[in-house]
C-alpha cells in the first residue's frame, strides 16, 4: 500500500468512527465519499453518497459524485442524466464537463463525445485520462490521422506513457504503418506487458508478416486479459486459417462476428471460411448480414458474386460482380468472380489472365504479391506435416 493509499486509509477510519457518533453530519458523508471515490470503492461510496442524498437531493457536488460512482459501475447512461442535468442547470465546474465527456464516451456516442474533450485539453494537466480518451474518441470516428497527430504530439512529452504508446501503435496498423505500430507496441509493451492495445498491434503486425506463431502468442494474451475483445479473436481466427485449421478459425471469427457485428471485413473473412467448408447456406447467410449492416462494401456483393458463381446463377453472379467493382475496383472477390465468369463464358484464357493479375498485383506485407505469400504458406504447411511424421 503506498503512503498516499494509507495515509487515506487511517483517515477513512478516523471519520468513519465519527459518522458513528454523527451519522447525519452531512460534510463528514462528504468527506468519506471523496475517500472512497479516491479509492475506487464504488459500493461503499454508493451507500454513503445516497446518505448524503437523503439529506441534501439537490446538493451539486453530492449529485455529480453519483454520476462519478454511476460511471464506475459501467452505467454510462444513468451517469450523463445527471450530469445532463447539472449543466442545463449552469454548471460549468470542469470536473463535471469531464465527467459528462467521459459518460458519451462510454456509451459510444463520440461525435457527441469529441468537442466536449476537445475544449478541456487545455486543463489535461487536471485529468490525466483526459488524453487518453480524447485519442481514443478521435479514433473511433475515423479520424485516424488526427488522432495520430495528437497521440504523437502528446507521447513526445510523455515518453513513459505506455497507454498512449499502445493506442498509438494501434493507430499506425490502422494506417498501414506496419513499422510504426511494430516499434510502438513493442515499447509500450516492454512498460506494460498487458496493455491490449499494445498485444493487438503487435499480434496484427506477426500476422502481416506471416508470423503466425508469434501472432497467436499475442492474441492468445490478450483473449486473456479481455475475453470479449473482438479484434484479438479475429487475429486469432486469421493465424488459424493459416494453420489451415478451418473449424477453429470458423469458429473465432464467429466470436469475432458477435463482439464486432459492424465490422463488415470480419464478416466476409467468416464467409470465406464457411465457402472453403462448402458450407454455401452459411456463407450466404453470412454475407446477407453483412449487407444489413452495410450495403455499399463491395466485398460482401463479390462474396456473393463468387457463391452465385459457385451454384452456377451466372447472370446473378455478373450482376453482383459489377456491383462488387463499381464500389470497389480493387475488390478481390469482385475480380475473382469476374474471372469465373469469363472462364464459364469461354474465355477461358481472358479469366486465366484476369487471375494472374490479380495474383500478381496484389502486394501482402510480408513481401511480394498473393502468389508468392500463398508459396510460402504452402512451404510452411509443408514443413510443418513433415515435422508431424
Amino acid at each position: 500500500m503506498s503512503a498516499n493509499m494509507n495515509d487515506r486509509q487511517v483517515r477513512l477510519e478516523q471519520l468513519l468512527g465519527y459518522l458513528e457518533v454523527d451519522s447525519g453530519n452531512f460534510a463528514l458523508l462528504s468527506e468519506v465519499a471523496d475517500l472512497y471515490l479516491q479509492n475506487g470503492d464504488w459500493a461503499n461510496a454508493r451507500g454513503v453518497v445516497e446518505r448524503a442524498l437523503a439529506l441534501q437531493p439537490q446538493h451539486p457536488v453530492t449529485r455529480y459524485r453519483m454520476a462519478v460512482i454511476l460511471l464506475g459501475e459501467r452505467r454510462p447512461e444513468q451517469s450523463l442524466a445527471i450530469t445532463q442535468d447539472l449543466l442545463d442547470a449552469g454548471e460549468t465546474h470542469i470536473a463535471v464537463r469531464f465527467e459528462h465527456g467521459r459518460g458519451l464516451a462510454m456509451s459510444a456516442r463520440f461525435e457527441e463525445a469529441e468537442p466536449v474533450l476537445a475544449g478541456l485539453l487545455s486543463d489535461a494537466a487536471s485529468f490525466p485520462e483526459l488524453p487518453h480518451l480524447y485519442i481514443r474518441t478521435l479514433h473511433y470516428l475515423g479520424k485516424v490521422e488526427q488522432a495520430i497527430e495528437f497521440g504523437a504530439g502528446y507521447a513526445a512529452e510523455h515518453p513513459d506513457d505506455a497507454v498512449a504508446q499502445g493506442m498509438l501503435s494501434l493507430l499506425f496498423l490502422d494506417n498501414n504503418d506496419l513499422g510504426q505500430a511494430a516499434a510502438l507496441s513493442a515499447s509500450a509493451l516492454d512498460k506494460a506487458p498487458d496493455n491490449m492495445d499494445a498485444l493487438l498491434a503487435a499480434g496484427s503486425v506477426a500476422l502481416a508478416f506471416e508470423k503466425e506463431d508469434e501472432a497467436q502468442t499475442f492474441f492468445d494474451k490478450a483473449i486473456s486479459i479481455h475475453a470479449n475483445s473482438g479484434r484479438a479473436w479475429l487475429g486469432k481466427g486469421l493465424v488459424s486459417m493459416l494453420h489451415a485449421d478451418l473449424d477453429s478459425a470458423r469458429a473465432d471469427l464467429q466470436k469475432a462476428v458477435e463482439l464486432m457485428p459492424k465490422h463488415l471485413g470480419t464478416y466476409n473473412t467468416l464467409a470465406w471460411i464457411q465457402i472453403l467448408q462448402r458450407d454455401h447456406d452459411a456463407a450466404k447467410k453470412t454475407l446477407e448480414t453483412s449487407l444489413e449492416v452495410d450495403a455499399n462494401f463491395g466485398e460482401t456483393h463479390g462474396g456473393l458474386a463468387v457463391l452465385a458463381a459457385i451454384e452456377g446463377d451466372w447472370d446473378n453472379a455478373k450482376r453482383l460482380a459489377d456491383i462488387a467493382v463499381r464500389l470497389q475496383p480493387e475488390s478481390f472477390s469482385g475480380q475473382f468472380a469476374r474471372s469465373l465468369i469469363l472462364g464459364h463464358r469461354n474465355h477461358p484464357e481472358r479469366g486465366q489472365a484476369l487471375l494472374e493479375s490479380m495474383f500478381s498485383n496484389f502486394k501482402v506485407p510480408g513481401g511480394g504479391n498473393l502468389q508468392d505469400a500463398l508459396q510460402r504458406f504452402a512451404r510452411k504447411r509443408q514443413n510443418r506435416s513433415g515435422r508431424l511424421h
